[in-house]
């Protein structure tokens, strides 16, 4: 592991650098307040300063809205020939904030889970990720720190800190960082501990929104609130779009579907996102939906993220304070209000 001091400047001119070598990512502001991933390129305007987290988190260039799977053919003998279709090409993703960054490390522990996802993880093992460090909440939606997301470093090959005097900490964490930062010039950083704590310790406090509660004692009382009347509150005004599904980075749910020619012999399979919140998600043969109505689709994403998915994994909550689904939500449902006002119902 290697550490630097490089300046905003040295940073961009090597971003821009990776960029005119690779198929690279970054935040760009779209509209006149959002922003979204971009492949740019080595003259594009690469802005490091504060920005709110994309519409759409990166993990979704690893999990794209529709993917073809494999083609298929079968010949005049019968004979079936099955041709998979990975993307094995290699990308940067870059500027990708550490909420981002657990999301991404429980969407690399989902799908390595059971039968390895192999669509996911060529897209994954050729891809390098440069992360970057918030030193105050990117807007007031934020509550990474409320669940722990704050300081995730895993997962980044490349690892960026602002730290005092303007300059930035550079971590390299992984053999394939060191690849990308092979002949930058950057000062060598004699006490990253040093620099990374005081970088912390400068934050504010509260860092962003929290609950009332500390994080086990809130996964806790969501889990026992499944009859709770807070789920009907909510969800009145809800639309079942599923835009909160989309816009998760630690949603992952498809569909599949095998689309034949008009040869009858010939087609593809593929899969696109899919989401809880809509109304035919739990729907199945003869018209049974075991979740048709809206208040049991929002208890059901909600406890996935603090109870059904962390139980089985063993893990802290898998939602990770990005505020997406609060901040793109036509109604501003937020899953923060919602488990907050879960803990309040229980103090009362």
């Amino acid at each position: 592991m290697s550490y630097y001091l490089a300046t905003k400047k040295e940073l961009i001119d090597w971003i821009q650098r990776l960029a005119a070598e690779n198929q690279l990512y970054f935040p760009e502001k779209h509209g006149e307040a959002s922003y979204r991933f971009n492949r740019v390129g080595p003259k594009s305007e690469i802005q490091f300063d504060r920005y709110i987290p994309t519409v759409v988190p990166p993990v979704k260039l690893l999990v794209p809205a529709r993917e073809e799977l494999l083609r298929f053919r079968t010949d005049a003998e019968g004979k079936t020939e099955v041709q998979p279709s990975l993307d094995t090409s290699f990308r940067v993703i870059a500027g990708v904030r550490s909420c981002d960054l657990k999301g991404i490390s429980l969407m690399d522990l989902f799908f390595k889970d059971g039968v390895p996802d192999a669509y996911y993880l060529a897209r994954r093992e050729n891809t390098a990720i440069i992360g970057y460090s918030c030193n105050t909440p990117c807007d007031e939606s934020a509550f990474c720190a409320a669940v722990d997301s704050l300081d995730h470093t895993e997962g980044a090959d490349v690892y960026v800190t602002p730290v005092k005097e303007g300059d930035l900490l550079v971590e390299v964490k992984t053999s394939l960082g060191e690849k990308l930062t092979a002949g930058v010039d950057w000062k060598k950083c004699e006490d990253p501990e040093a620099r990374r704590i005081g970088a912390v310790t400068a934050r504010p406090e509260p860092f962003g929104r929290s609950f009332p509660a500390p994080l086990p004692d809130t996964m806790k009382i969501v889990a026992d609130k499944y009859q709770s009347a807070v789920w009907e509150k909510h969800v009145k005004r809800c639309f079942s779009c599923g835009t909160c599904n989309l816009v998760c980075p630690t949603c992952y749910c498809f569909d599949v579907v095998d689309d034949l020619n008009l040869d009858a012999a010939s087609g593809n399979r593929s899969r696109s996102w899919d989401g809880c919140m809509l109304p035919h998600f739990a729907e199945v043969s003869g018209g049974h939906n075991f979740r048709a109505e809206p208040a049991a689709r929002q208890r059901h994403r909600v406890n996935r993220k603090f109870t059904y998915l962390p139980e089985k994994y063993e893990h802290g909550a898998v939602c990770v304070g990005c505020g997406r689904c609060g901040r793109q939500c036509t109604s501003h449902i937020d899953i923060f209000d919602i488990v907050t006002d879960l803990i309040q119902e229980g103090s009362r």
